[in-house]
């Protein structure tokens, strides 16, 4: 096997500075920011990170709009709670904004400011925003952020279209992991932890066959498909955008910088797990978490089978969730005690066939980061799944 040197890729995990450095370059890439569920009615808002800075989404209507959560004024931050409804009003001084950001109600502004607020001009920087089923996205505005959010998805986003759009409110949860967010999601990148790390909820099946396994890179993207074609990546999007998609095995999607969208089989039924990891800090992360049954029909399976999956339809909304926290618990577990050692890291790792995403994940970090691009080509000594690959 070739190793080679990737100087820096791992600073940010060990280094404040150099993970705030990386998260205001990374505010700019589109990034999962909240769902629509979390904001049924008009005025609901929710608060999150993007780029390391405060940052809040709010619902006006049919519409969302995001903005920093930075008062004009005298920078009191607007949103002091996670969520809540109401109106954008400064706890500090009562400035208050309307749904364009701009500051409209003043208290004393012609006496105090010598002008009205229309011309005094405030106004909240805005935080590009885009919706895709339930999720929203958003990015700090930059003159080169100009790709559109379909755009930059590609081919995922036709299916997260599909995939993403629950009956009903998900299951959600949020965690709270002491370790760096790349950590976290380079687990979701590995396939070879899984007898090692998930003995016990996986079972003992072994490591993957590599005659149903296929690896796939979209753009700034990857996904595992088990048990399909090499074109079944195109073909899900298609079939997708045209309404013919019924469910069928085991999809994972990682979508840069930090979102993970799990197509899971349940009981002969189908499920959607969705994963966020923001960066809270360079050792810690939150872990947003959404489950929910696929909104999609399931492929045709026999009688027997489907009788089965009738009957357990009922209990499966209680037992899935605790299954994904478990599989979720043990993966965080890892990440944090690798955090412990962070400092130590001083070279590449030695990745197999079975984490080669990894690597795509890091040529795509370092591009976004501006670095100068791997070049070195790396040999794995037993055969690497199937690999459909469509570079960025």
């Amino acid at each position: 096997m070739k190793n080679f040197k990737l100087p820096g890729w791992a600073n940010a995990l060990k280094d404040p500075k150099a993970h705030e450095r990386e998260q205001q370059t990374l505010g700019h890439v589109w990034t999962l920011l909240a769902i629509t569920h979390d904001m049924p009615n008009d005025g609901d808002w929710v608060r999150t990170t993007l780029g390391g800075r405060s940052v809040f989404v709010q619902r006006f209507g049919d519409e969302f709009r995001a903005f920093e959560n930075v008062c004009m004024h005298r920078f009191f931050p607007l949103r002091t709670a996670d969520k809540g409804n109401g109106v954008i009003r400064c706890g500090f001084h009562h400035w208050q904004y309307n749904k364009d950001g701009v500051a409209v109600g003043i208290p004393k502004c012609k006496e105090l400011f010598g002008v009205t607020p229309r011309e005094l001009g405030a106004r909240l920087k805005r935080i590009d925003v885009d919706v895709c089923g339930m999720l929203i996205f958003g990015r700090i505005p930059s003159s080169e952020a100009t790709e559109s959010l379909k755009d930059y998805l590609r081919d995922g986003y036709d299916i997260l279209k599909a995939l993403c759009d629950p009956k009903g409110r998900p299951h959600g949860r949020r965690t709270l992991v002491k370790a760096n967010w790349k950590l976290n999601f380079h687990v979701t990148l590995d396939d070879y932890h899984i007898v090692a790390v998930h003995r016990d909820t996986f079972g003992k099946q072994g490591y993957l066959d590599n005659e149903v396994v296929r690896y796939y890179r979209f753009g700034w993207h990857s996904a595992y498909f088990y048990a399909t074609g090499d074109n079944a990546l195109a073909e899900m999007a298609e079939q997708c955008r045209n309404g013919t998609y019924e469910t069928d095995g085991y999809r994972i999607f990682q979508f840069f910088p930090n979102l993970l969208v799990v197509h899971l089989e349940a009981a002969f039924n189908t499920y959607v797990l969705v994963q966020n990891y923001t960066p809270t800090a360079h050792d810690k992360n939150l872990l947003r978490t959404w489950i929910f049954p696929c909104p999609l029909p399931h492929q045709k399976i026999n009688r027997f089978d489907t009788i089965r999956g009738t009957l357990a339809r009922p209990f499966l909304p209680y037992i899935v969730p605790i299954y994904a926290k478990k599989i979720t618990g043990e993966d965080n577990d890892v990440c944090e005690q690798l955090q412990t050692v962070a400092g130590q890291i001083e070279r590449w790792p030695m990745l197999g066939a079975q984490e080669e995403r990894i690597t795509w994940f890091e040529e795509t970090y370092n591009k976004a980061l501006g670095a100068a691009p791997l070049t070195v080509e790396v040999e794995y000594p037993v055969a690497v799944p199937t690999v459909v690959s469509e570079t960025p």
